[in-house]
């Protein structure tokens, strides 16, 4: 029989480790110990475990997340906008915007100051990363470069220069503003990334 406090501790330990909840951890681990597994020796199962997970993730079928298109997107923060104290000044409603909803550069209409005409969303970084970044080939890509420039001895010098590379080779070193804003497929029209 196992106390309570250390089934407590290991289904703490399997739901930081598996991203899920404590409630869905202690029938993770109910069901392992059903089947015959020790709940204290959950490191050595942690594979069995990781898939019995699927069953305790919701599915949700039918149900599919839309982005809100640019025009949404205006509409809805023009009601934040009406919304807003309307003793305050624009310039303070923008602040109030910008801590809120992470917008910045709100363009207002000349001739009706009260109307949104457009705005510029803080840049999420860490889902860029996730999306063009984080794949072996990119991650592969960008080791190549900075063991190049390394061996050229240039690495974190501050010289402006950047290791390039042209039809898949490295060919040299260049000015950043050069290389960095040379029209790849990436940039081009009808690229995924935006």
């Amino acid at each position: 029989m196992i106390p309570f406090k250390k089934y407590s501790d290991v289904a703490n330990k399997v739901a930081k480790k598996l991203k899920l909840s404590k409630d869905k951890a202690l029938q993770l681990i109910v069901k392992a110990q059903q089947k015959g597994y020790d709940p204290l020796k959950w490191q050595r199962n942690l594979s069995l475990l990781t898939t019995m997970t699927a069953e305790y993730q919701p599915k949700e079928e039918g149900i599919e997340e839309r982005i809100m298109t640019i025009p949404q997107k205006l509409q809805q923060m023009q009601h934040y906008w009406d919304n807003l104290d309307h003793m305050a000044s624009d310039e303070r409603k923008k602040k109030n915007m910008q801590m809120r909803f992470g917008i910045r550069n709100i363009k207002l209409d000349p001739r009706n100051k009260r109307k949104i005409l457009s705005f510029e969303e803080d840049r999420d970084y860490k889902d860029e990363y996730k999306k063009f970044q984080s794949s072996k080939k990119m991650r592969k890509y960008r080791a190549e470069l900075n063991k190049y420039n390394r061996d050229k001895g240039t690495y974190g010098n501050g010289d402006g220069k950047d290791a390039s590379h042209k039809k898949g080779k490295i060919v040299g070193m260049e000015d950043q503003s050069v290389n960095r804003g040379r029209a790849e497929k990436s940039r081009l029209v009808g690229s995924k990334r935006k």
